[in-house]
């Protein structure tokens, strides 16, 4: 995938995944905050909240543009299972960076979980897209 278009997809997922984030936090659907992560590692703790989301959607993009390196890895699987099996173990991964455990899942993991699928599934069906339709038309 050429640089450009890697940027814009990873740029793009990480604000949609940031904002639904904030929605999330926002109308109380997680228990947890999502900027708690840059006080915990006291990194700036006493910074403004939009520095904090700055780091957060860093994070995020960081996280989006590991995932696209394993989808690329992985391009002959079908979206759909690609996308639920790198949501579930970032899912899982997520939550248990969060809790240290995992007994506290439950109905309330539900939302960060389907938000989390929704993102992989969104980003899987775009490297597919790019793949078949862009860079196919150039190899031939």
């Amino acid at each position: 995938m050429k640089g450009t278009h890697f940027l814009w997809i990873s740029t793009a997922h990480a604000v949609a995944f940031t904002i639904l984030l904030g929605f999330l936090h926002v109308f109380k659907f997680i228990r947890w905050n999502p900027l708690n992560w840059t006080e915990r590692l006291l990194f700036y703790p006493q910074a403004h909240n939009s520095l904090k989301w700055f780091f957060t959607f860093m994070m995020v993009f960081i996280c989006v543009s590991i995932a696209i390196g394993l989808i690329s890895f992985v391009k002959k699987m079908p979206a759909i299972l690609t996308s639920i099996v790198i949501g579930l173990v970032c899912w899982l991964l997520l939550e248990w960076l969060i809790y240290k455990n995992f007994s506290h899942l439950g109905w309330h993991s539900i939302p960060i979980l389907t938000v989390i699928l929704l993102i992989s599934r969104g980003l899987a069906e775009t490297l597919i897209y790019y793949d078949r339709t862009i860079y196919d038309d150039k190899r031939k």
